[in-house]
C-alpha cells in the first residue's frame, strides 16, 4: 500500500513539474464557471437558464477545484481531513438554510492556494464586465426582464437593474469592479483612472440611485487619495486592534437592529432606518418573529423590493446558518486580517476587506464570490504586491 501511494505521489510530482501552470489554469477555469453560475442566480437570466443547469455548472466547477486541492496542492492528510470535516458541516448548515452559496464558496477559498492574485483579480473583473454587458444587452432587447422601480409611489425617478435581479445588485457589482481594480493597481491610480472611476460611479448611481453603494464608492475614492497617510497609520496599528474594532462593529450592527425592534419610534433609529432604505424593519421582523436556531433555519424571503428580505450579511449568517457558522465567520475574519496585515504591501487587500466588512452590515453580498473577491486571496500567491508598481 505504501509503495502504491509513493508511486502515485511521484507521478503527481512529475506531472506538476512538467505542467507547472496546470493547477492555476484549472482553478481559474473553475472559478470563472462558478462566478458565472453565481451571477446567473443574481440576474434575470434565471428566466432563460434553469436551476438545474446552474446546479450542474456549480457542481462541475466545484469538482474541478476539489481535484486541484486533493491532487495538485501541497495539503497534507491532516489539513485535508480538517477541510472535508469543515465542508461536511458547511453542507449540512447550507442544506438547512436552503442556500448553498457559502458551501461552494469555501472550496474556492481553499483551492486558491499558490494561484497568483493578479490572475484571480483580472478574471474576476473580466467575467463580471462581460456578463454585465451581455445581461444589459439581453435586458434592453427584451430577451430578459429589465427590472425597474421607483423609491416611492410619487417618485418620478426610475431605477433600473439592466439584467440584474435588482438595481442594488447592479450597483453592488459596479462597486465590486471598482474595488477589484483598485486592489489590482495597489491603490495607486493615475489621474485618468481617477476620472474614469468618478465617471463609473456617476453612471451606476444614475442608473440605480443606490445611496449605499454611492457612499461606499466615495469612501473608496477617499482611501485611494489618502493611501500614503493610511499606510503610515497602519504601521502603528496592531492586528489585534483591527480584530477588536471589527468585532465591535459587528456587535453594533446587531445592537442597532435590536434597539430598533425595542424602540421603533426613536427619532435617531428612524433616521438610520430611512437612510438604510428600511433595512432595520426587516431586522425587526427577525427579532420579533424568527428566533435564532443554533444550527440555523430556512427563512422564506420573497424580496422583490417590497417583500421581506435579510439584507445584512451578519444577520444572514446568524439567523440562516446558526451560531457555529457565526464563529467560523469570525475565525475567517481574523485569518484575513492576520494574512493581509502581516505585510504592509498587502494593505490594498486589507482595505478592500475592511470596505466589504463595512458593507456586510448593510448588504447581503459578503458570502457571494461574484461580489466579494477578498476571501479568494487568503491562500493565493501575493507576490505581485511585493513588486514595485509599474
Amino acid at each position: 500500500m505504501d509503495s502504491i501511494i509513493a508511486n502515485y505521489s511521484i507521478k503527481i510530482k512529475k506531472f506538476k513539474e512538467k505542467h507547472p501552470t496546470f493547477a492555476s489554469a484549472l482553478y481559474l477555469v473553475a472559478l470563472a464557471l462558478f462566478i458565472i453560475a453565481s451571477m446567473i442566480k443574481n440576474s434575470q437570466m434565471i428566466s432563460i437558464i434553469s436551476q438545474k443547469e446552474i446546479f450542474i455548472l456549480e457542481v462541475i466547477a466545484t469538482f474541478m477545484v476539489t481535484c486541484k486541492i486533493i491532487l495538485l496542492d501541497d495539503y497534507n492528510w491532516k489539513e485535508l481531513t480538517i477541510f472535508f470535516l469543515l465542508e461536511f458541516y458547511l453542507y449540512m448548515s447550507a442544506y438547512i438554510a436552503a442556500n448553498v452559496d457559502i458551501f461552494y464558496f469555501s472550496f474556492f477559498i481553499i483551492g486558491a492556494r499558490n494561484v497568483k492574485a493578479e490572475y484571480i483579480l483580472k478574471l474576476f473583473i473580466w467575467v463580471n464586465i462581460i456578463f454585465m454587458v451581455l445581461a444589459a444587452i439581453l435586458a434592453l432587447t427584451g430577451v430578459i426582464w429589465n427590472f425597474s422601480n421607483t423609491r416611492g409611489i410619487y417618485s418620478p425617478i426610475y431605477r433600473y437593474a439592466l439584467g440584474m435581479a435588482y438595481p442594488t445588485d447592479y450597483a453592488a457589482r459596479g462597486f465590486a469592479l471598482l474595488l477589484a481594480y483598485a486592489v489590482l493597481k495597489k491603490f495607486s491610480l493615475r489621474l485618468p483612472e481617477y476620472i474614469s472611476f468618478i465617471a463609473v460611479i456617476f453612471w451606476f448611481y444614475l442608473i440605480t440611485r443606490t445611496r449605499i453603494d454611492l457612499l461606499l464608492s466615495l469612501l473608496l475614492i477617499v482611501l485611494l487619495v489618502a493611501y500614503p497617510q493610511i499606510k503610515q497609520l497602519f504601521k502603528k496599528t496592531s492586528i489585534k486592534t483591527v480584530n477588536i474594532i471589527m468585532l465591535a462593529y459587528m456587535f453594533l450592527i446587531y445592537l442597532i437592529g435590536f434597539l430598533y425592534t425595542c424602540f421603533p419610534s426613536n427619532k435617531i433609529l428612524s433616521m438610520i432606518n430611512g437612510a438604510l432604505s428600511g433595512r432595520l424593519t426587516h431586522e425587526q421582523t427577525l427579532f420579533q418573529h424568527i428566533p435564532i436556531n443554533f444550527t440555523g433555519r430556512y427563512i422564506y424571503q420573497p424580496g422583490g423590493g417590497g417583500g421581506f428580505f435579510i439584507d445584512a450579511s451578519f444577520f444572514r449568517i446568524l439567523w440562516m446558518y446558526g451560531i457555529p457558522m457565526l464563529l467560523i465567520a469570525i475565525v475567517l475574519f481574523f485569518m484575513l486580517n492576520n494574512r493581509f496585515l502581516k505585510n504592509l504591501n498587502y494593505l490594498p487587500i486589507e482595505l478592500a476587506f475592511i470596505i466589504f466588512f463595512i458593507s456586510a452590515g448593510i448588504d447581503q453580498h459578503f458570502l457571494d464570490a461574484s461580489f466579494n473577491f477578498v476571501p479568494l486571496l487568503l491562500f493565493a500567491n501575493l507576490e505581485m504586491f511585493n513588486r514595485k508598481q509599474n
